[in-house]
């Protein structure tokens, strides 16, 4: 699903099938106050829907769930970087990350 974001209004998740030659990340985090750490996991996948790559990471301490989603974009963001891939739409569960990803008022880090 591709998130279509209206300035105006609530972000709305509506399903469109990926162009030709790009790639899909899909990204999700997962938490464990036990072992006092975050799950990021992220999955590539082709414009045919084929796997293509995969990575768990893990880092401590544990946080609120829309900082280790935000993370998870993070370290998706950077990944695709290193792997040098174009043309790659990002996928995330997390609604408010999405919503400030693409706010005007986002605050970027260094």
């Amino acid at each position: 699903m591709k998130k279509s974001i209206n300035r105006q209004q609530q972000p709305t998740a509506k399903w469109a099938k990926l162009s030709l030659g790009r790639y899909k990340c899909n990204i999700d985090a997962s938490f464990s106050s036990g072992l006092n750490k975050v799950g990021i996991s992220t999955c590539i996948k082709d414009d045919q829907g084929r796997f293509v790559l995969a990575k768990t990471e893990w880092f401590s301490p544990v946080c609120d769930e829309e900082m280790g989603e935000a993370q998870g974009l993070l370290h998706a963001f950077k990944w695709v970087r290193d792997l040098q891939l174009e043309d790659v739409d990002f996928e995330l569960d997390a609604q408010t990350v999405v919503t400030k990803f693409h706010s005007k008022k986002m605050m970027y880090l260094n």
